[in-house]
């Protein structure tokens, strides 16, 4: 008999699991399975626990941290800690970023508000790439069609 420790995590897992975030992200960026057991869902839900897990560590610790972990019970049927090396993850990744992450995200967010119930009220469509908070210095002399900004 053996007991593992599975504190807050099995409520993280479990939010991951009802937002359907593993399938979701398993549907957009497609992966090769050969010489794989984790998807990138799988291997994103893997990196969330890490995170809130509150142990910060970097990706080539990330399958010792899952060496006391149930697993199983977190991520799924025939997962073992090992395959969460950082090669694995590293992959997963890259595989992410070439997809886009801004994409990813804004193809997400809406399952996610309507897997909660949430229906926003409120959109903000804002494409600046620059924001003034302070009072802008109209004094100083701007040559025409510069693109410097002057901030007081």
């Amino acid at each position: 008999m053996e007991s593992k420790e599975l504190n807050h995590l099995g409520i993280v897992s479990g939010m991951i699991d009802q937002l359907g975030l593993v399938a979701g992200i398993d549907s957009r960026v497609k992966q090769e399975m050969r010489d794989c057991h984790v998807s990138i869902g799988v291997g994103v839900k893997a990196m969330l626990i890490n995170g809130l897990g509150f142990s910060q560590r970097t990706l080539y610790l990330v399958s010792n941290y899952f060496d006391n972990l149930p697993v199983e019970l977190l991520l799924g049927p025939d997962i073992e800690s090992n395959h969460l090396n950082d090669s694995v993850l590293g992959r997963i990744l890259d595989e992410i970023h070439e997809y886009g992450c801004t994409k990813l995200y804004s193809e997400l967010t809406p399952q996610i508000c309507k897997s909660l119930n949430l229906t926003p009220t409120e959109l903000c469509m804002d494409s600046t790439d620059f924001h003034l908070y302070g009072k802008y210095n109209s004094e100083l002399e701007v040559e025409e069609g510069s693109q410097v900004l002057h901030l007081t």
